[in-house]
Order: structure tokens, then sequence, then C-alpha cells
């Protein structure tokens, strides 16, 4: 009798323990979807609200948010994202009195660069300079370039960390190579490995 109770106690603490890990992890891919949503409306303000505070000791809130404005509203260049997806949800770690997590999400970047791009005055070689460009970025087979509408499309896969104090409410920081130098003051060096 003891040990069917012990067995049955042990049955129900393991079910909360894997419900909680799966609830962290279910709400650090909710409010990350949140997140790449409100940069795909362009609503760049409260998306800032979403990025590690950290972040914001290198690069201030309001310049972060004129930096993606601007990057996103220029002149002769359309950028469109769509078919967001997280792609799978690691583990969280507590590290120095916060819990870490990386995730893994893809979505698709649509990409016109200048109006007069599919005009007869712009030439192959530019357009196929442009395409390995963004090849060695994305890799090969994730680059596609449609002429008649001038638009690149682009399958892109990146890694995120994620940081909350209390494994609620959740920040984030795309890893991306021309970060690193900002991430490596503020993210722990065992998640960037």
């Amino acid at each position: 009798m003891k040990i069917r109770s012990l067995f049955i106690l042990f049955v129900v603490c393991t079910g909360h323990i894997h419900s909680f890990a799966q609830d962290y992890k279910k709400t650090a891919e909710q409010q990350f979807m949140q997140y790449t949503n409100l940069i795909i409306k362009k609503d760049f303000r409260t998306a800032a609200g979403f990025i590690i505070e950290d972040f914001y000791a290198i690069i201030p809130r309001e310049q972060m948010i004129k930096a993606m404005e601007t990057v996103f509203n220029m002149p002769d260049f359309d950028y469109q994202i769509d078919s967001a997806k997280v792609l799978k949800v690691g583990n969280a770690r507590l590290i120095d009195s916060a819990h870490f997590l990386k995730l893994q999400y893809s979505n698709i970047l649509r990409m016109k660069f200048g109006s007069d791009s599919t005009l007869p005055d712009s030439t192959t070689a530019e357009n196929e300079f442009l395409t390995l460009t963004l090849q060695s970025k994305f890799g090969e087979p994730n680059v596609t370039y449609n002429k008649a509408s001038g638009y690149y499309s682009i399958l892109s896969v990146k890694d995120v960390i994620a940081k909350s104090k209390n494994l609620t409410d959740w920040k984030f920081i795309v890893m991306e190579e021309d970060k690193m130098p900002f991430l490596k003051k503020i993210i722990p060096k065992e998640l960037l490995e």
C-alpha cells in the first residue's frame, strides 16, 4: 500500500513538473509571436517592450525604435515579413537570477530593392550580385528572385535568446552575427556557444 501511494505521488508530481515546463515554453512562444506580429505590423514602439532591457544600455530605446522605423520605411525598399513560426523552444536555465532559454523561428522575408529593379535598365548582373549576396547570408536554397515582380523571397531561420525573471514575462533578442559584439555584453557566454 505504501509503495502504491508513493508511486501515485511520484506520478502526480512528475505530471505537474512536466505541465509547468510546457507552460513556460508555451508562454515564451506566444510572447515571441506577439513580438514578431508587432514587427510585421510595424508597431515598433510596442515591439520595443519585448526586447531584452539590457540591450537598451547599449543602444537607447528611442534610438532603436527610430532605427527600426528607418529600415522598414525606406523609400525604394519594400520589406515584408510573413509565415512566422516558432520551430523549437529549449529548456529554461537559471543564470544570475534570471531565466534564459533559446528558441528558433523561421519566417519568409519578401524584399524589393528600388522601384525600378524590374525595368530594362536594371541589369541582370546587378540582380545576380544581389542574389549572391543574399544567398551568402541566408543560404543558397533559401533565396529566390522573381524577375517579373522584382521581389526576393528569403526563408530566414534564426535563433533567439529569451530572458525572464519569473518564467511568465519574456523579453527577446534575435541572435545575428552583426549583433554579436552587443550580445557578448548582455547575454551570458554559455548561451552564446
